[in-house]
This record gives structure tokens, C-alpha cells and sequence, in this order.
């Protein structure tokens, strides 16, 4: 699947003359984003912002995607981050356009996704005057607004300050944990002259793939001596890259792995060493073999050990020898269990340096001690899941779990998949087993609704050539799916397959168990929602699945139009999710 996307700029103005012009504020900022290999820029144009925008547009190395809501821009630009594994751009005007960004914004934040977030701001001579969508720190501190959410946010209050500014964010956004900066600008300031020549990002933002070499040896020497070595990998993996070396470490030592919720499908979960999730809607294996006081040695990868993948901060989560805790952020190692070897550092470098220290012990004498491979092989039929007779039951309307195996037969080996939040999610998690190559997203650090429909927009544009597929709900699809509209405009192929149930349904069903069998009515539609009708007013595609065996027609379909389309999944809404130890959070927390 590929796309057509031509960004094209329009005409230029009557040609410049032969004076030499002299560089503007902007001019540097188009640099610095070239240098940092930024090809499209998401956001909304707006008056406080307008000389931003028109450079973008006029340039014809940057492409402008305009979203239809501001949050979606930052969704777009998180996904097209997380994808194309380097720096993205979103903006917005002050004001409005500025508070639209925040919750894109803190999504990124969460899950340390680097963007680059400008805003804009009422001109420079005016501030503190009461100009129209001003927010300066006398009114709305719009740049106080997002320092919690970023690891650096700041006004540029003149030209000269600007390349500084920008240097010290773009450090900031890719340096150690990545995330978003924010730069709020005054609108006058773009078209001041600025000199500038500092553009080489090797100069002014360092490599940080250091480590302490001795910890990664005694870890070394820990993991062959474990007879029960578990790996548990966390989304930390795919930022750093680091999902081969991984899977060379697993086979090395015959550990056997499991991934975090966030953390699903670095590690195939068809292969023979895969325990599957750990965690909210994780499976059986998973937690029966972590839990069960049979692992010596345990090493988290890039695993923040949070509520969703610890089954609530579980104690028999530790093992009987050995914590092993792997995370570029030095405040996540042994922030909720007791850790024996710490490994600080990026998961690639660390992971590359772990296998070579073993090959040197091996070369020298030592041996895996595990003994998994004596073990029975696990089971990798429909009876690994819960509700296992649903995913081949032949009713209709279809069931949850049967729908995601049928979509297993067709979804293609280089497929990115997006998760949305919800009740469908905890479906995805738990029953879509993701294979080798294939690619597994969900913003569950934040857990935002809407960010698993808008941010596939963005991986597509990051990844052309890959099918990109979001998994979502019908309440995900009613809160931010006026930006399909944006992929139908510019010929995006994302397939979007929306479960459609009429109501908010991890609400619905939650709310049943929490209020001992009287779920909340709110939760529910008042009127069906068509949402393939929509889809199709938009411009897209779309089709209508209601039975088993027919998502396999509908997706190939999708496929070979090679454009944006949606099919809309009409399933038996009475299937509890597979809520497991969320509802006995929230219950613990009503409490």
C-alpha cells in the first residue's frame, strides 16, 4: 500500500531581486527543522500564527497538513513521531488553538514521543495590553500550560533569543527520554532579521547512549546463571528500536517474554518463547508464569512497571533472585519494586552490549543455565485466550474476539496497527496476536480517547509504504473522527475498522460491575449511529461488517483501493471486555 502525497507549494511571488535577502526568524526555524530531517508540519492556521504559516506553505521542502481541531494535529504529528522515529512539528495559534494542543500534547509527553509544539502569541509591543487572544502571564500563562507537559517550554521574547531557544528545545525533545518542547512566539518576531549559522544538530544536542559498562557485565553473568529467565518488554523497545536485539537476547538465554500492555507486539506473540501481555487484558501464560513464583531472574526492558502492566503494583511480580530493571530515565529504575541490577541507558545499546558480554562468557565456559526449554511448549490455539469459543463462534451480530481472528488471516505482515481507548481496546490487547514485523500502538500512558483515530494519519504520511490500520470505537470515532476528513483530502490509505456497539462500552460495562449489576444508562446511545454513512459523506471508502468471516472481503477490499476507508464493525455489544484487573482497581480506589 502506498501513497500519493504531493506537497506542492502554490505559486511563488514575483521573483526577489538580486539583492541578497536578508534571513528572517523563520528562515532559521526552517532550517533547524530541515537539519532535523522534518518533512510536514501539522496544525491549523491562525491570524497570531499567520507569517509561520505561509513560509511552511511557500516551502517546498516542508509539507502543511491542516487538521480540523488542533488536538488532532498533535495526534498527527505524535503518530508520524512514533513511526518515522524522529522529530515532529504541530502548531497552533494563541488562545484556543493553543489549549487545543495540550491533551495531543500531554499524550506525547507520556509516552516520550519528541515533538516540537509552537503556539502563538500576540505581537511583541502588545503584550500586557489586552490584545485579542493574548496570553501572556498576567491573563492565560499559555506557556506555564504546557511546562508540566513538556520537558521544556518558553516564550521568545526577541529575535536573538530565538536560535537559542530553539537549540536548547531541540536538545531538550531528543536527548535521554525523548518528548515534546514548546516554543510560544510573538507573531512579530517571524519576520525580524536574524543571523544565524549554528544548524549541525551533532553541535549543539550530544549522543546519550552511555552506560555503566560493569552493571551490564554483572547482568550478564546474572541472566546465564537464571534456570527460569523472564524478559518483560515495554514500549521503551520500540522507541529505542531495539526489537531484533531483543529477540536475540530471548533465544541466547531460552528466556521466555512477555510485553507490557503499551509494550504489545516488540516481541511476536506467535513465537514459541511469547508469554503474550502482561497486565490489563494480558493473558493467561503471562501472568500465570511471572506471578506464580517460578522466575528466578526477571529483566524489564524499557518497562515503566506502572499500574496496567504490574496487575497493580502485584508483589509477586519480583522474582526469588533477581530484579534486572533496563530504562533510559533514571527516576523509572526502582521507582515501585526493589531493583538488584540497574541498567540506565538506551535499550538498543544496552541490549547490544548485554548479548556481546555473553558471547564473551560463553566463549569462556559459561552456559544458559535455563530450563524452559524442558518445559511443554505453550499453547498457541484459541484456547490461550479468554472467551475462547467467541472467536469462532458463528453468531450474529459478530463477536468481538471472532472478528479479530478473522482480521489476523488478512492483516499483512508489514501492517502498523493503532489502538484506540476504550472497551475495544482491552479487546485488541488480548486478542489480536501481533507477528514478527508487524507493529502494535496505543497511547495508553495518557490514555486519551481519540489519539488512536487521528494519530495514523501521521504514521502513514512518516511511513508511505506500510499498510496502516486503526482499530477503534465507535465513541473514539464520534469524539475525533472529523479528521478523517483530513486523510480523504490528502489521499492518506489509513484503514480504519470501527467497532461499533452504540455506546461508551468499557464505561458501560464497569460501571455494571461497580454498581453491582446497574450500569450507568448514560453510557449508551440514545439513537444508532451510522458511522460507515458518515465515513462515506467524508469522502472515504467504507463497508459495513456484521458476521463472522466477512472482515477478511473487507479488508483485502480496503487494500486494493489504496486510498482512506473505513469499515464499521457492527458486533454483540452484551460481550463484557476483558476488564480483569482494571475493575478491581477502580473498585480498590472507590474503596
Amino acid at each position: 500500500m502506498s501513497t500519493a502525497i504531493s506537497f506542492v507549494p502554490p505559486p511563488m511571488d514575483a521573483p526577489e531581486s538580486k539583492t541578497e535577502r536578508i534571513p528572517r526568524v523563520i528562515d532559521v526555524f526552517l532550517q533547524y527543522l530541515k537539519s532535523e530531517g522534518v518533512s510536514v508540519v501539522f496544525g491549523i492556521p491562525g491570524g497570531l500564527l499567520h507569517p509561520f504559516f505561509e513560509a511552511i506553505e511557500k516551502d517546498a521542502d516542508i509539507g502543511l497538513v491542516v487538521s480540523k481541531h488542533e488536538e488532532g494535529a498533535a495526534f498527527m504529528a505524535d503518530g508520524y513521531a512514533r513511526i518515522g522515529r524522529r522529530l515532529s512539528v504541530c502548531a497552533g495559534t494563541s488562545g484556543p488553538g493553543a489549549t487545543n494542543l495540550l491533551t495531543g500534547v500531554a499524550c506525547a509527553f507520556a509516552d516520550g514521543v519528541p515533538l516540537l509544539v509552537i503556539t502563538g502569541q500576540a505581537a511583541s509591543h502588545a503584550l500586557g495590553k489586552g490584545a485579542a487572544q493574548e496570553t501572556p502571564r498576567e491573563d492565560i500563562d499559555i506557556v506555564a500550560m504546557f511546562r508540566p507537559i513538556t520537558k521544556y517550554s518558553a516564550m521568545v521574547t526577541s529575535p536573538g533569543s530565538f536560535a537559542q531557544h530553539m537549540r536548547r528545545a531541540l536538545r531538550a525533545a531528543l536527548t535521554g527520554r525523548p518528548g515534546p518542547v514548546h516554543l510560544n512566539v510573538p507573531v512579530d518576531i517571524w519576520e525580524k532579521p536574524l543571523s544565524e549559522q549554528w544548524f549541525n544538530p551533532k553541535t549543539y544536542r550530544p549522543d546519550t547512549r552511555t552506560f555503566d559498562r560493569l552493571a551490564v557485565q554483572r547482568a550478564a553473568a546474572v541472566l546465564l546463571e537464571a534456570r527460569r529467565p523472564v524478559i518483560l518488554a515495554g514500549s521503551g523497545v520500540r522507541g529505542a528500536g531495539a526489537e531484533e536485539h531483543l529477540r536475540t537476547l530471548a533465544e541466547l538465554l531460552c528466556a521466555r517474554v512477555a510485553t507490557t500492555p503499551r509494550g504489545k507486539g516488540v516481541f511476536p506473540e506467535d513465537d514459541a518463547l511469547s508469554l503474550g501481555v502482561l497486565g490489563v487484558a494480558g493473558h493467561r501464560d503471562a501472568r500465570l508464569t511471572i506471578m506464580g513464583g517460578d522466575v528466578d531472574v526477571l529483566l524489564t526492558v524499557g518497562a515503566s512497571l506502572n499500574e496496567t502492566s504490574t496487575m497493580n503494583w502485584n508483589p509477586h511480580l519480583r522474582p526469588s533472585k533477581a530484579l534486572i530493571q533496563l530504562d533510559i530515565d533514571a527516576d523509572r529504575i526502582g521507582r515501585n519494586y526493589p531493583v538488584d541490577v540497574p541498567l540506565v541507558g538506551d535499550a538498543q545499546s544496552i541490549l547490544v552490549e548485554l548479548v556481546y558480554h555473553m558471547h564473551r562468557l560463553i566463549r569462556e565456559g559459561s552456559i544458559p543455565n535455563s530450563t524452559w526449554g524442558e518445559a511443554p511448549p505453550m499453547d498457541r490455539s484459541h484456547t490461550r485466550y479468554e472467551g475462547a469459543a467467541e472467536r469462532t463462534s458463528t453468531s450474529v451480530p459478530v463477536k468481538p474476539q471472532r472478528w479479530r481472528a478473522d482480521l489476523e488471516e488478512v492483516l499483512p505482515d508489514d501492517a502498523i496497527v493503532f489502538s484506540d481507548i476504550g472497551g475495544h481496546m482491552l479487546f485488541n490487547i488480548h486478542h489480536l496476536c501481533m507477528r514478527s514485523t508487524q507493529q502494535f500502538i496505543i497511547n495508553l500512558g495518557f490514555g486519551s480517547m481519540g489519539h488512536g483515530t487521528v494519530a495514523p494519519i501521521g504514521a502513514a504520511l512518516a511511513s508511505p509504504t506500510r499498510p496502516v490500520f486503526a482499530l477503534v470505537g465507535d465513541g473514539c470515532f464520534t469524539m475525533n473522527g472529523l479528521d478523517l476528513l483530513t486523510a480523504a483530502e490528502h489521499d492518506v490509505p489509513v484503514i480504519w475498522i470501527v467497532e461499533n456497539n452504540n455506546m461508551h462500552g468499557i464505561t458501560w460495562h464497569c460501571s455494571q460491575i461497580l454498581s453491582k449489576g446497574t450500569p450507568m444508562a448514560a453510557a449508551k446511545y440514545k439513537r444508532p449511529l451510522e458511522v460507515a454513512a458518515i465515513a462515506r459523506a467524508m469522502g472515504l471508502h467504507s463497508s459495513v461488517v456484521d458476521g463472522p468471516g466477512q472482515i477478511q472481503g473487507a479488508v483485502r477490499e480496503a487494500l486494493r483501493g489504496h486510498g482512506p476507508a473505513l469499515i464499521e464493525v457492527r458486533v454483540d455489544a452484551t460481550v463484557c471486555p476483558p476488564l480483569g484487573e482494571r475493575a478491581r482497581s477502580l473498585a480498590g480506589f472507590i474503596e
